[in-house]
């Protein structure tokens, strides 16, 4: 598909692409499990670059990765600060042009200027697969110095989270099918990394249950198993979905333990420049799968949806 350059409105930016990221969620959207998002539609939500056209408000040549949701400014949730789910908020690779392109146009204020510690391919996913668990974990599930943290899945985001709560002192525990992905959750300071047929020792490992538990599979199993674990009084936060999954939990340990479950989106643009800082700070290490053209899109898609993946598949466009 071929589209004209793109012309900046006011407010608005041209960015040229140096690197575009894949993940699961693009499968959901070729899927037509998005109900916003219509077709013919240029996906790529996971965005680097440079500023090639400033519009007179940012400087040409800025590096940059693109904040994904453009909140409407106007609504109740966005005068609380709750713009991560604005009702009509557009989404680059979603209901708007993503940066599967050479270029893609964002608002000024979308736009997160890039610390020259940090890689264009790290920061391509910095404001997504960093963002969804940084939020979740830091703003929703309060992480803190000695918790007990469960991470349930260590896909995309599973592996970031592991990351994000090591950084924040708590010891980590992770619960994935996949051999390979535990082995890289190891890797990376899980202190335990086991089978969903093995939880019983995290049980072992933490006693009393986990403080905290990320949930990020979606799946219905990924979520018994998270408010299983979890300890009395403790926190489990959901940020992996997969639409018409139905969950369930026992409404009696819920009420009786006081388990809070907290659903967690993406996050608000201050929410983005956390995330940006702990990538340039080094507590976030990068996990690149592979790096390619816009001819291995099909390929890299397929090996997605394959699953077994450890890292980013990142288009340079």
């Amino acid at each position: 598909m071929t589209l004209p350059d793109p012309t900046p409105g006011p407010g608005e930016v041209v960015v040229r692409v140096t690197v575009a990221g894949l993940c699961g969620t693009d499968l959901k959207l070729l899927d037509g499990l998005i109900p916003t998002v219509e077709y013919p539609l240029v996906q790529g939500h996971e965005v680097a670059g440079t500023i090639v056209d400033g519009a007179g408000i940012l400087p040409e040549g800025q590096r940059v990765s693109v904040y994904i949701p453009q909140a409407c400014g106007n609504c109740r949730w966005c005068a609380k600060g709750e713009t991560n789910i604005c009702p009509r908020s557009t989404r680059m690779g979603f209901e708007r042009p993503g940066g599967l392109a050479e270029y893609v146009l964002a608002k000024a204020e979308n736009v997160v200027a890039v610390p020259d510690s940090v890689s264009d391919e790290m920061a391509a996913v910095a404001l997504d697969a960093v963002l969804s668990p940084w939020r979740a974990l830091h703003i929703k599930g309060e992480v803190a110095k000695g918790d007990r943290v469960l991470i349930v899945g260590a896909g995309g985001l599973g592996l970031y989270a592991v990351q994000i709560a090591r950084a924040a002192g708590a010891e980590v525990a992770v619960v994935d099918p996949d051999p390979g992905k535990l082995e890289a959750a190891a890797e990376l300071g899980a202190a335990l990394a086991v089978a969903p047929e093995e939880v019983d020792s995290v049980r072992s490992w933490s006693p009393d249950g986990a403080d905290l538990v990320l949930e990020s599979s979606g799946v219905p199993e990924g979520f018994r198993t998270a408010t299983e674990v979890v300890r009395a009084g403790g926190v489990v936060v959901t940020c992996g979905y997969r639409p018409g999954s139905d969950v369930a939990a026992d409404s009696m340990r819920l009420a009786m333990q006081e388990i809070t479950i907290r659903g967690s989106k993406g996050g608000t643009r201050g929410d983005a420049d956390g995330a940006m800082a702990a990538v340039a700070g080094g507590a976030i290490r990068p996990l690149i799968a592979q790096i390619g053209g816009m001819e291995d899109v099909p390929a890299f898609l397929g090996a997605l949806r394959s699953g077994g993946q450890v890292g980013r598949m990142l288009v340079r466009p």
